[in-house]
């Protein structure tokens, strides 16, 4: 009953403190925010509490064999954006997109090497395909609503996937944190507020944020079997570094945009 309650309360805190930064700096920011951990990483940590730091790694590597998906997710997104469709068409093609590469990559197979592979390939194509340069400056999101829904989804998952773990093993749990809600959320209403390009500044902002994502689960898929629990603060330490250096990088990409055009 206490790790019961210790997931209704942790959760939404941690996604609260998410649309928090979508409100203080927008929809960028939002969308960075929820490329960030927020969901998986509490999911990470009660499948180390509760099946073991062995469980726990392999379901890291689980979750990184699916940002192939997480990129295509972003392209199918953007793709129709840029077309001028609207969020509910562009949702479609993001979605759809996810679970057609998650279709294709079940069957290959989770090796280590091929994980990290496809994980930095993906990375690579996903901000290559959404840009860095073009950052436009959005209010942030408002909707109430909007952010109970993320916290109730988010929560919801949470408890989904830590309940049955051990039918889906730790491979596919570690896919099913991934599952793409947050993030579709944030950019549907940012979609609706601001038209296609407030969609494409959400999903810029969580594709960049798939690279402090990267970090958070190397780290914790290397040192979970030998550090167990303590594993999590020097994984949240290598996230907001890899972070930090991300967004100072893509600001001076967009003010050096600026100046040249």
């Amino acid at each position: 009953m206490t790790l019961f309650l210790i997931k209704l309360i942790a959760t939404p805190l941690i996604v609260a403190a998410a649309g928090w930064a979508s409100r203080r700096w927008g929809a960028a920011a939002g969308g960075w925010m929820a490329g960030m951990p927020v969901t998986s990483g509490p999911i990470s940590g009660f499948l180390a509490y509760e099946y073991g730091p062995q469980f726990a790694a392999q379901a890291a590597l689980g979750t990184l064999y699916a940002m192939p998906a997480i990129a295509a997710c972003a392209v199918g997104y953007v793709w129709a954006a840029r077309r001028g469709h609207g969020w509910v068409i562009s949702m479609i093609a993001c979605q759809g997109s996810y679970l057609a590469m998650i279709a294709l990559l079940l069957p290959l197979g989770a090796s280590t090497v091929v994980v990290f592979v496809l994980s930095l390939v993906a990375l690579v194509c996903g901000i290559a395909t959404v840009g860095l340069r073009e950052r436009p400056m959005l209010p942030s999101m408002s909707s109430r609503s909007v952010l109970l829904l993320r916290i109730m989804v988010a929560t919801g998952l949470v408890l989904i996937v830590t309940l049955i773990a051990p039918l889906l093993g730790p491979t596919l749990s570690g896919l099913a944190g991934t599952i793409m809600i947050i993030a579709a959320v944030l950019a549907a209403a940012s979609h609706i507020e601001h038209g296609p390009k407030g969609g494409i500044a959400v999903i810029r902002g969580m594709i960049l944020g798939q690279v402090a994502f990267l970090a958070f689960y190397t780290v914790v898929w290397a040192l979970l079997p030998s550090l167990e629990m303590l594993t999590y603060l020097p994984a949240l330490i290598a996230a907001g570094v890899t972070g930090f250096v991300v967004s100072r990088a893509t600001s001076r990409l967009s003010l050096s945009a600026q100046r040249s055009g």
